[in-house]
């Protein structure tokens, strides 16, 4: 089950092992992976690149969408959402409005 199948409940298509064994290989992080984590309250869709751009130096960041009004927190997660899973990571819902976004190579527990 992908990671959008996860977060929001549908289902779709799965990868086989052998495709995720592809993607492992093909993905190697640029930066090495912290034990910091960013947190972010953004306040407008323009604060997006600031977050992708912590995600990008290998940083776990967790984003509060608390501030943001309903159409534009979904554009916002949407957009981190897409940018984690092309840095080889994972989105994870820690309560409501609130998610963490975990570089490729960092185990959640």
């Amino acid at each position: 089950m992908g990671m959008f199948d996860n977060l929001f409940g549908k289902g779709g298509r799965t990868q086989t092992a052998e495709t995720n064994d592809r993607l492992e290989r093909s993905f190697t992080p640029t930066t090495e992976i912290s034990n910091r984590i960013a947190i972010f309250t953004p306040k407008s869709f323009d604060d997006v690149q600031k977050i992708i751009d912590e995600m990008r130096n290998g940083l776990t960041v967790m984003v509060h969408l608390t501030a943001l009004k309903t159409d534009t927190a979904i554009r916002v997660l949407d957009l981190l959402s897409g940018a984690i899973y092309a840095l080889g990571g994972g989105v994870y819902e820690v309560q409501k409005n609130t998610f963490m976004f975990n570089p490729g190579g960092v185990e959640v527990r």
